[in-house]
């Protein structure tokens, strides 16, 4: 299972193993919030990996307990509104027109604008010509209909006819959405020669289907350089606010090249070092060795970029004792591409 990297954990650890320190404190800004990423009901799923990535990106949402406990419900059903969210936010769709009006999409709903900005681009119909149905839940072909609809100009869709290989689909608005989703891998049958189109899908499907249609895009893939220079001019950043000892500057820093999980994770990162600084530390770090860089996957909105050899020397000083860790840089970072358009780090793994 992929480990995701909290960058405050390596200052902790060797810091607090010679230095008294308030650990409370630390320990509650280093914790701040970080539950929603880390749902409890997915880790033995089928879908784990998708579903993992859909949550660390702030693609999916989550639901918290009383008791505080995280679950993303794969094996539920999803409603016409929930996964027409959903693709919205995967795609990062925008559009000022006004979209189609549909009676049961009052505007004061928290799906009103996914749904003004998938009817606006074509992506969804109603149920009828004046209902959206946005509390029904939606079957896999519908599933497939939007997939293909929202992702036509990105995605080299074409079937061939007589190319249908499931029995049980009939010929209706959904079969050719069914039949190019499938021949571009983006959906299967349940079982040979059946699809079960009619069949209420779950959220698990629907983020796998949406997951392998984003990792189709490959018009528009991001310059392997560009990649590069986000994660470097980064930890620069960084690096330097912590050997000037202005660590509020990172406030400001972080969400230049930060997004989603790990924005917040460097949050609490930072508040550790201010903590650390009020506390009476000083603190260096440096880097050493070579580093190198690999983008193992690029798509028009997602990337992963390998980092190998070289690491950080990290040096903690307060009252006359001091302590040295190093911390390697090898790791894998997810970046995905925001509604600005720029790059940035929703994920570190280490």
């Amino acid at each position: 299972m992929k480990k995701l990297y909290i960058a405050a954990t390596a200052f902790l650890t060797a810091a607090l193993a010679i230095l008294p320190m308030n650990m409370g404190r630390l320990q509650a800004a280093e914790e701040t919030d970080m539950s929603i990423y880390f749902p409890t009901d997915i880790e033995e799923h089928w879908a784990y990996d998708e579903m993992d990535d859909f949550v660390v990106a702030d693609l999916l949402k989550g639901y918290k307990d009383a008791q505080g406990n995280v679950t993303v419900k794969p094996d539920n059903q999803i409603t016409r509104a929930e996964f027409v969210a959903l693709l919205v936010r995967a795609l990062g769709l925008t559009s000022s027109a006004s979209g189609k009006t549909f009676a049961d999409v009052p505007s004061d709903k928290w799906y009103y604008e996914p749904i003004r900005i998938a009817s606006s681009l074509g992506v969804v119909n109603g149920v009828s010509d004046t209902d959206f149905g946005p509390n029904k839940l939606i079957n896999r072909g519908d599933i497939a209909t939007m997939v293909v609809r929202a992702f036509d100009s990105t995605v080299p869709f074409g079937t061939e006819a007589g190319q249908l290989e499931f029995d049980d689909v009939p010929m209706y608005y959904a079969t050719e959405f069914i039949m190019d989703a499938h021949a571009a891998g983006i959906v299967n049958g349940v079982k040979d020669r059946e699809f079960k189109p009619f069949a209420n899908a779950k959220r698990a499907e629907a983020v796998v289907m949406l997951q392998r249609a984003l990792d189709l895009q490959k018009g528009d893939v991001p310059n392997g350089e560009t990649l590069k220079a986000i994660i470097t001019e980064a930890e620069k950043q960084e690096n330097e606010a912590i050997n000037n000892g202005t660590i509020s500057a990172l406030d400001e820093l972080y969400p230049e090249y930060y997004t989603a999980f790990q924005l917040l994770a460097n949050r609490a990162y930072g508040d550790v070092l201010q903590e650390l600084a009020n506390e009476g530390y000083k603190m260096s770090v440096v880097e050493t060795g070579t580093r190198n860089f690999e983008v193992t996957f690029a798509s028009n909105r997602f990337a992963i970029v390998e980092s190998t050899g070289g690491a950080y020397r990290f040096t903690y000083e307060v009252d006359g004792e001091q302590s040295v860790e190093e911390e390697p840089n090898d790791g894998l970072y997810y970046l995905k591409k925001t509604e600005d358009n720029s790059w940035k780090v929703y994920a570190i793994y280490k």
